[in-house]
């Protein structure tokens, strides 16, 4: 996964995999959430909170990279009942049987019950006003095969300008049933199945249910009162947890929470689950919660990354992580899970678009994995402290935006502090001083680029130097010549 320390960079003590606590009083002082017990924590596997989507037959095995444990799939209705009330349980008992196959391995398969059954799609007009914008959905037309030929009216309420006017194909499988009780029996029928016979807890309910996200051509409105929260009376009633159907980022958390407020839905959700958002929104999508809930809900993304950037996840995850274990979500069972999408590039996907996955086609890690790869093996595996009582001479902040450049420092072990550096590309600074508080005169630093190499670097007074530029021609200097925000560590063994 990652290269071996070089034998010049000295380990005060060897690498341990159980937390001190020592840093979860802030997260026991933030509203809504509850302190921890004792000063003690049992450690957290960092492979509990990561997870990937569309792993497929690789599902069992996606452990070997940074222990994640999380896998997602689609349960289809057009699948499961071709037409209407016949039911081909073929595509149910072959999910059950990959999440009992991933069970043993410790991974978890998450199933999302999704889309229209084309034969449920409605076909009449239909209409709805969200925020500023009056939506009009024409009735069918044109048969294209997996849609209907349509014509699409969005006009914004208060100008009165037209934003779209046209005639389009929409997919059947995205467009609102015409009869909410048999998506309502299509739910009962496998969640029937997966929970009583497999024992699957967690549900996810539909995907990106929002119209620019392409999942779903419908009103928000209509898909929590006549999608989610059946569905979700359904899930409960099996004893199972309802996942929200993932809102994207295409939208903002804003207009999410509003929704779930407006439409009293709060209640009805086990897990909020976002996609591709920063820190920021999600710390908005929480204080929401807590307002609404008196206490915060689990705060998943089982989407992240899917970057043409190389260096994103080096990015991502150090920063969701610090956020999530200030926030005490991290230390929660199944309080915070990062999926990363996806697994691995199809055989048809381009050179770049392969990128974007963990794995390329022929199954070796992309930069992402790499990336990855080399975060687990800083938090030796475990779910880390934060670490904060340090400065830098560059003005660099916990910034939870990141685009200004940003830092993340984390305690782990007891016996190790590792600081994530982000810069954005173009940044004049060479080099950053951090100033650590009264470290041991025994401890020793090095410098760990996005690939695990490590370059001692001296420290004297508490103060150590990291240069940002990666050795030339490395792959860490390729990989963030290419990013937008480029990322090293600085490593003290203490």
């Amino acid at each position: 996964m990652t290269a071996a320390d070089p034998p010049d960079v000295p380990r005060a003590l060897s690498r341990r995999a159980v937390l001190a606590g020592a840093g979860l009083g802030t997260a026991a002082a933030v509203l809504g959430l509850p302190g921890p017990a004792s000063a003690a924590v049992p450690p957290v596997p960092l492979g509990a909170l990561l997870g990937t989507n569309h792993a497929a037959g690789a599902g069992p095995g996606i452990g070997a990279l940074a222990g994640m444990s999380w896998d997602r799939a689609d349960v289809l209705w057009a699948a499961v009942e071709p037409t209407q009330g016949t039911y081909d349980d073929t595509a149910v008992h072959a999910f059950g049987a990959r999440f009992a196959a991933a069970a043993p391995n410790g991974v978890t398969l998450l199933p999302v019950l999704a889309y229209s059954a084309p034969w449920a799609a409605r076909t009449t007009a239909y209409g709805w006003t969200h925020w500023d914008v009056r939506y009009e959905v024409g009735a069918a037309q044109a048969n294209t095969g997996a849609g209907w030929s349509r014509r699409v009216t969005r006009t914004r309420i208060s100008t009165g300008e037209v934003l779209q006017d046209e005639v389009v194909a929409l997919p059947k499988d995205r467009t609102p049933p015409a009869d909410p009780a048999r998506w309502s029996a299509f739910v009962e029928h496998v969640v029937g199945i997966l929970r009583g016979t497999y024992g699957v807890e967690y549900f996810q309910v539909w995907n990106e249910a929002y119209w620019s996200a392409g999942f779903w051509y419908g009103s928000p409105y209509e898909y929590v009162d006549q999608i989610h929260k059946p569905a979700s009376a359904v899930i409960r009633g099996h004893g199972g947890k309802v996942v929200y159907g993932g809102w994207p980022s295409v939208a903002a958390i804003a207009r999410f929470t509003a929704l779930l407020t407006e439409t009293s839905a709060w209640s009805s959700i086990d897990v909020l689950d976002v996609h591709y958002y920063k820190p920021s929104d999600l710390e908005s999508l929480r204080v929401a919660c807590v307002a609404a809930l008196g206490t915060s809900l689990p705060i998943w993304q089982t989407e992240i990354g899917y970057s043409a950037s190389p260096a994103a996840a080096a990015l991502v995850y150090p920063g969701l992580l610090h956020w999530a274990i200030t926030r005490g979500l991290a230390q929660r069972p199944d309080g915070f899970k990062l999926l990363w999408y996806a697994w691995q590039a199809p055989a048809s996907a381009s050179a770049a678009d392969a990128g974007r996955y963990l794995r390329k086609a022929d199954g070796t890690p992309t930069s992402h994995g790499v990336c990855l790869a080399t975060v687990a093996d800083l938090f030796d595996g475990v779910v880390p402290e934060t670490y904060d009582t340090h400065t830098n001479d560059a003005g660099l902040t916990t910034a939870r935006d990141w685009a200004a450049g940003s830092v993340e420092g984390f305690l782990v072990g007891g016996s190790r502090i590792v600081i994530a550096v982000h810069t954005p590309a173009g940044w004049a600074g060479t080099q950053v001083t951090f100033t650590l508080a009264a470290p041991p005169s025994t401890a020793v630093a090095a410098r760990v680029d996005l690939t695990g190499q490590r370059t001692p670097l001296a420290l004297t007074g508490g103060k150590v130097t990291v240069p940002l530029a990666d050795a030339p021609g490395s792959a860490a200097a390729a990989c963030n010549a290419a990013s937008s925000i480029r990322t090293c560590y600085l490593e003290v063994s203490l």
